[in-house]
C-alpha cells in the first residue's frame, strides 16, 4: 500500500544524493510558484479581455456621444495596459521562475 503523503516514493530516496533531492525540491517549488503565477496572471489578462468585448460591442451596437465616446477608449487603453503589465509579469516569471511573481495588487496607485 503507498503512503499518499510521502514526498519522494522509496526508489527516488534511495536513488538521490541529498543534493539531488534539494535540488529536486528547488524545481518542484519553481514549478509550483510557474504554476500559481500563471493562473493569476491568466485571470488578470482574462479581465481586461471583457472589457474589451463590452467596449466594443457598445460601440458596435450604440451611437454614443463623444463623452460616452471617449468613455469607451479610456476603458479600451486602460485594459490594453492591464494586459501589458500581466504580459511583462509573465515574462518575468519565464526568465526567473523562482522570483515571486508580484501581484498586481501590490503595485502602489
Amino acid at each position: 500500500m503507498k503512503n499518499s503523503s510521502a514526498k519522494f516514493n522509496y526508489f527516488s530516496f534511495v536513488l538521490m544524493t541529498p543534493s539531488q533531492q534539494t535540488e529536486l525540491e528547488e524545481l518542484q517549488g519553481q514549478v509550483t510558484n510557474m504554476k500559481s503565477g500563471i493562473r493569476e496572471i491568466a485571470h488578470e489578462i482574462n479581465n481586461p479581455l471583457g472589457v474589451l468585448r463590452m467596449a466594443a460591442y457598445l460601440l458596435e451596437t450604440t451611437t454614443p456621444d463623444q463623452e460616452k465616446r471617449l468613455h469607451y477608449v479610456n476603458l479600451i487603453n486602460t485594459s490594453i495596459d492591464r494586459i501589458e503589465a500581466g504580459l511583462k509579469r509573465l515574462r518575468a516569471l519565464r526568465d526567473n521562475p523562482s522570483m515571486p511573481v508580484p501581484s498586481a495588487l501590490d503595485k502602489k496607485p
